[in-house]
């Protein structure tokens, strides 16, 4: 175990320790998802996130993004919500984006004692930003894979993740593929009902001009209510 968590930490490390290029970036994100079904079939899904970015410099973005819906199968859910997303950027201009949104979750493989292990999460979302008068589909299509390497329940996870605007917006979205975020690191236990996941994430984002990267030390909480 100590083997598994030292080979995740050295290149995160190293890379911490790398000036970014101009088209790339260092950051740090932490987030808390708490979801579940309450009350019978009520589904409740609960998020909020805190993007440190500019070489982990500033609090570049902050989300919260609340949703509720039903679970219509044992491990099926549906469910609609509302995210606000504030952005600074390196400059210090803000932007203020309200972000309606729909997502179906579900399982797409069991390991042989029927717990999950790749499920598969789809999710619309209309971007609104303060000032501008489109508005923004996006298509966000995210897969994930989690395998127990230990008996206490750690868990090897990666997953993948991409976006894609439906139309082209006077904030600056284009029509087509907007970014592609990829995951590697650990899920860990922590007590009964709830998992932390850090690890490394890339952020590949496709631009008019030169792409941009970032690499993102993260860290997610999740709570199953």
């Amino acid at each position: 175990m100590r083997n598994l968590i030292s080979s995740l930490a050295l290149p995160v490390i190293l890379l911490a320790a790398t000036p970014a290029h101009a088209d790339e970036d260092v950051q740090a994100w932490t987030g808390i998802v708490a979801q579940g079904a309450v009350k019978g079939d009520l589904y409740i899904w609960l998020e909020g996130q805190a993007r440190f970015t500019d070489d982990v410099g500033q609090l570049g973005q902050f989300i919260l993004r609340p949703a509720a819906g039903i679970r219509f199968a044992p491990d099926a859910s549906a469910i609609a919500g509302y995210a606000y997303v504030q952005t600074r950027s390196s400059t210090g201009a803000i932007t203020r984006e309200h972000r309606p949104w729909q997502q179906v979750q579900f399982t797409v493989l069991r390991n042989g004692a029927g717990k999950s292990i790749v499920s598969s999460r789809t999710r619309l979302e209309q971007r609104m930003v303060e000032g501008r008068a489109k508005t923004g589909w996006r298509l966000r299509q995210f897969v994930r894979a989690g395998v127990p390497i230990t008996r206490s329940g750690v868990q090897a996870v990666a997953s993948t993740e991409g976006f894609f605007n439906l139309n082209t917006t006077d904030f600056g979205a284009r029509s087509g593929v907007d970014q592609w975020r990829t995951f590697v690191g650990l899920g860990l236990p922590v007590g009964k009902t709830a998992r932390l996941e850090p690890g490394y994430l890339n952020q590949h984002v496709f631009r008019a001009g030169e792409d941009r990267t970032n690499h993102v030390l993260n860290a997610t909480l999740f709570v199953t209510l």
